[in-house]
């Protein structure tokens, strides 16, 4: 059965947020803040929440959303800074590095954070089980049934946060647009020798991108797209097969020294939902839209998505505007981003990650034009930092808020040499 928060102060809304992954605690949080009653449910128990094998790209949106809400000093020591990003076509070895100056001439580094799941979803459901606005249902028997709108009612506001697969949009009877692609991501975590601590790696190859993340303490994320059935087939072998497939993907000058942990592939899609809300339901974050991973997009628009919840339901929650305006408004705000987030991840995807031959001098003279013109960078790096358009994030949330305060690189932040992170 699912428990309903008692009224015990009636002037606050209530909202039902599906979905205790990342983005579903923050929208939680984000909500408790603002002012209402927050109830959270998810099918899964906690164990299998937190000990998801995965490490994440964070940009400047994502850590102005950890301010707003005051998870910065509870996160920060488990975000490790890069002040530099090399992106790499494997033909003909053409790069470019973006810089922390290309980002902003007066914002010091770094340009992005990379974060391990388990102890930042560890820190999140710990904020939600001390919040007394929030309740914090997990391995619940709530499932939307298509066709029966009971489980909506009593809430002034539904938030499905339950990923692509989304219960509740199915429920709804929402579709998607969109498409699935060729592809496996492969993530596993390693130790590799010739790798710049502070700087991460985007390298294009023909059977799909490769990402190096720096986590610190000579460690590094690798996030591998392969094809469908090669990526099942490395995973599922003999680790020793997998070692050296992944030493061949490698970049020059790189080499794998150990592989810790194993190695998991997941399949790679781009969607977009049909609407954005239905009735009082709100679909949020991979329910509202998901894209190939590249270069961390998909995850910081999913909190870009958060931070937006946040500023309206304030409104809300200050009794400035009814929750009617938040449904209707909600997706206007993030029509453009969302749409720019998509089409840039697949354009880059397309034009980089293959094998056509033909392509290889339009790589070439688009990693040079970046090699040589700063202010280009700039035009590449802001969006992949702050969203696409003027109003990707709200008002309030200032492209140097999340600069504030933050520990230069050579200082021990954190404990950790070369790794600063907000304070």
């Amino acid at each position: 059965m699912l428990l309903v928060v008692a009224e015990t102060i009636p002037c606050r809304p209530q909202a039902l947020v599906v979905g205790a992954g990342l983005t579903g605690c923050l929208a939680a949080l984000a909500l408790a803040r603002a002012g209402w009653l927050v109830v959270v449910v998810d099918l899964l128990k906690r164990e299998a929440l937190v000990s998801r094998q995965r490490a994440y790209a964070l940009s400047q949106s994502s850590l102005a959303l950890f301010q707003h809400l005051e998870l910065t000093p509870a996160l920060a020591p488990h975000l490790w800074g890069f002040e530099r990003l090399t992106l790499r076509a494997n033909q003909g070895s053409a790069q470019t590095h973006f810089h922390w100056n290309d980002l902003s001439g007066d914002a010091p580094p770094p340009i992005g954070w990379i974060a391990e799941h388990r102890p930042m979803m560890s820190v999140l459901l710990h904020h939600l089980e001390q919040n007394p606005h929030i309740t914090l249902q997990l391995g619940s028997s709530f499932s939307p049934a298509r066709g029966s709108h009971g489980w909506q009612q009593g809430w002034d506001l539904v938030v499905a946060a339950d990923g692509h697969r989304s219960l509740v949009r199915q429920a709804m009877g929402v579709g998607c647009w969109g498409w699935t692609y060729d592809q496996s991501c492969i993530t596993v975590h390693v130790r590799l020798r010739g790798v710049d601590p502070t700087m991460a790696w985007e390298v294009f190859r023909g059977e799909g991108p490769l990402a190096l993340l720096p986590m610190g303490k000579g460690s590094t994320q690798v996030v591998w797209s392969t094809s469908r059935a090669r990526g099942a087939a490395l995973v599922a072998g003999e680790p020793q097969v997998f070692s050296q497939a992944l030493a061949h993907a490698l970049p020059p000058g790189v080499e794998l020294m150990t592989v810790l942990n194993r190695p998991q592939a997941f399949p790679v899609a781009l969607g977009l939902a049909q609407r954005l809300h239905q009735g009082n339901v709100l679909f949020l974050g991979e329910a509202a839209h998901y894209c190939h991973p590249l270069g961390g997009q998909g995850l910081n628009l999913c909190w870009r998505d958060v931070s937006h919840l946040y500023a309206m339901g304030d409104k809300v929650g200050k009794g400035e505007r009814p929750v009617t305006w938040l449904l209707r408004t909600y997706g206007r705000r993030r029509a453009f981003d969302t749409m720019a987030t998509l089409l840039a991840t697949d354009g880059l995807l397309r034009l980089f990650a293959n094998s056509w031959g033909l392509l290889n001098p339009l790589r070439w003279m688009a990693l040079k034009l970046l090699r040589h013109s700063g202010p280009l960078r700039s035009l590449v790096l802001r969006p992949m930092a702050y969203g696409w358009g003027p109003f990707a994030m709200p008002q309030g949330f200032n492209h140097g808020s999340a600069n504030s305060g933050r520990a230069h690189p050579g200082s021990d932040a954190g404990g950790q040499r070369g790794a600063p992170v907000p304070r």
